[in-house]
C-alpha cells in the first residue's frame, strides 16, 4: 500500500503546447514521453511540439484546431529508448538491437507478434501520472523514445521518434480519438463495425451512404482472407489505409462527428446570472465566447417568441419598453454548417443553445435567467421506404414539442406529435409509407428548440 501511495503522489512538470480555453470547455490532448531521461526532456517537448504543429495543418484537424488544448507531462524514464524483444516473426534482425531498457510506462516492440506494433505495457502507471499531473484529459498521445518505426492505437494513441512519427501520430490518433478502423487489413482480429468499416454492401444502406461516387468514395472489399471478404471499407486511398495521404471523407467526418460530441462551443455568455434591471435599460445578450472553426462554418439564430430577431450574430439587444407585463423566451442555437459533415442525412446532428426567461412584473422591473443545453438528434434511414427513426437526445428538458412533416417549402403536410416533454432521451419511429416520393422536412419545434431534418422518401 506505501508504494501504490508512493507512486500515485507522483508528481512530472507539465507544460503547455496549445492553449485555447479553458480546460474543462476545450479538449484536452496530453503528452507524455516514455524512455526519455531527466537529459532528455527538452527533446520530448520538441517531439510533441513537431506532432502538434503537423497534425494541425492536416484536414479537418487545422480547420477545428481552436477546440484544442495540448500539454506535455515531462515523465522521466531511467534508461532511454524501448523494450525490443526481438521475437516477432516479421522484425528484421539485422537492423533491430534486442534492448530492455528501464523505461516508465514499459514501450514495447513486437505486440502480438507484429514488430511495428508498440504499445505500453505498464498502464498502472499511465494512469497514476494522469490522475496525479492532469485528470482532465480527453486524449492521451504517448511518445516512446526510440528511434524505429512503430505505432499503436486503442485507448492511447502510441508513436515512436522514428521520421515518420508526426504521420504515424494522426493515423493513430484516428483510432484512438474518433474509434476509426484501419483501412487496410490489419487482420481477421481487428474485424468489426465502424464509421469507416462495415459489412454491408448495398449502396442505399451502407452507413456512408451520404457520399457514394463523391471524392472517391465507394465500397471496397478488403482482402485476402476468407473473413476480409466479407467486409468493406469506403476509399481507396485514405490516410487510415497509408501514410503521407489525405483523410478521406468518411473519416474526416467521424473526426468532426467526435469533436462535436465532446465540446460545446458556447463557452460563455451574458447575463448568465439572476438579474433585475429597470425599465430604461436596454438588455444586451450575448455569446461572449464562442469556438469557431476556420474558416467559421458555425449558425447562429436568436429566437423571441418563435420570431428570428438575429442571425449569424454575436449578440441581440431587448428593449423592456417594447415588451408587456409576463414571460417570454429567447433562445440562440449554434450549429456548425460545414460542408465536410452532410449534415442532413448524417447520422448525428448536434445543436447548442442557450435559453433565457425574461419576466416583466407590474412595477416595470424585468428579471432574467439563463440555461444552457446540448442537444443531439438523427434519423435514420435516409432515404426511407416507409418507417423514419427519429432519436433526440437533450442534457436538460425540453417541453411542449411538435413533431411535424413539412413539404420543402414549408407546407405543413401531418403533425406527428403535439405537447412532448422531453427529459434525456426520445426515441420514435414515424410511418412516412403513405408519402408520394421525393424530399419533405422534419420539423422539430418547441419554445427551445426548433430544427429540421430534410429526409427523402423512396
Amino acid at each position: 500500500m506505501l508504494s501504490l501511495l508512493k507512486i500515485q503522489a507522483q508528481k512530472f512538470p507539465v507544460d503547455t503546447i496549445l492553449y485555447n480555453g479553458n480546460i474543462d470547455r476545450y479538449i484536452n490532448f496530453v503528452f507524455m514521453g516514455d524512455g526519455y531521461t531527466i537529459e532528455e526532456q527538452d527533446k520530448f517537448e520538441k517531439d510533441a511540439h513537431n506532432i502538434i504543429d503537423y497534425m494541425f495543418n492536416i484536414e479537418p484537424w487545422k480547420q477545428y484546431k481552436n477546440y484544442f488544448n495540448a500539454f506535455a507531462i515531462k515523465v522521466v524514464s531511467k534508461e532511454s529508448g524501448a523494450t525490443h524483444a526481438r521475437s516477432a516473426s516479421d522484425c528484421n534482425t539485422s537492423n533491430v538491437p534486442i534492448s530492455n531498457p528501464d523505461t516508465y510506462f514499459k514501450c514495447s516492440f513486437d505486440s502480438y507478434n507484429i514488430h511495428r506494433l508498440i504499445v505500453p505495457t505498464n498502464i498502472t502507471n499511465i494512469f497514476n501520472v494522469l490522475s496525479t499531473n492532469f485528470p482532465k484529459y480527453d486524449q492521451v498521445i504517448l511518445i516512446s523514445n526510440s528511434p524505429y518505426y512503430g505505432g499503436s492505437g486503442g485507448q492511447f494513441a502510441t508513436l515512436t521518434t522514428d521520421k515518420n512519427s508526426a504521420e504515424v501520430a494522426v493515423h493513430e490518433i484516428g483510432h484512438s480519438f474518433a474509434r476509426l478502423a484501419d483501412e487496410y487489413w490489419a487482420g481477421d482480429n481487428y474485424a468489426g463495425e465502424r464509421a469507416n468499416m462495415t459489412m454491408e454492401n448495398n449502396p442505399s444502406k451502407v452507413k456512408w451512404a451520404n457520399w457514394i461516387d463523391e471524392k472517391g468514395i465507394g465500397i471496397y472489399q478488403h482482402c485476402c482472407t476468407e473473413i476480409a471478404k466479407k467486409w468493406y471499407r469506403p476509399h481507396q486511398i485514405c490516410k487510415m489505409r497509408t501514410l503521407n495521404v489525405p483523410f478521406c471523407s468518411v473519416c474526416i467526418e467521424t473526426i468532426i462527428e467526435r469533436i462535436h460530441t465532446l465540446t460545446n462551443p458556447i463557452v460563455a455568455y451574458s447575463p448568465n446570472i439572476d438579474n433585475v434591471v429597470s425599465k430604461d435599460d436596454l438588455i444586451v445578450f450575448k455569446l461572449t465566447e464562442l469556438i469557431k472553426p476556420n474558416p467559421n462554418t458555425l449558425k447562429i439564430i436568436w429566437d423571441f417568441e418563435g420570431d428570428i430577431i438575429g442571425y449569424n450574430v454575436d449578440s441581440v439587444v431587448i428593449d423592456p419598453n417594447n415588451i408587456d407585463t409576463g414571460n417570454y423566451l429567447l433562445s440562440v442555437s449554434v450549429a456548425d454548417t460545414t460542408t465536410m459533415v452532410r449534415s442532413e442525412t448524417h447520422n448525428q446532428n448536434h445543436f447548442y443553445t442557450v435559453i433565457w426567461n425574461i419576466e416583466k412584473n407590474d412595477l416595470s422591473n424585468t428579471k432574467f435567467t439563463s440555461i444552457e443545453n446540448k442537444i443531439t438528434y438523427s434519423a435514420f434511414p435516409n432515404p426511407t421506404s416507409d418507417y423514419l427513426h427519429l432519436k433526440i437526445e437533450t442534457e436538460k428538458p425540453l417541453k411542449g414539442i411538435e413533431i411535424s412533416v413539412l413539404s420543402v417549402n414549408g407546407s405543413l403536410i401531418k403533425k406527428m406529435t403535439k405537447g412532448l416533454n422531453i427529459t434525456g432521451s426520445y426515441e420514435d419511429r414515424f410511418d412516412m409509407s403513405g408519402l408520394s416520393s421525393g424530399n419533405y422536412i422534419l420539423q422539430i419545434k418547441g419554445k427551445t428548440i426548433r430544427q429540421s431534418i430534410t429526409f427523402q422518401k423512396n
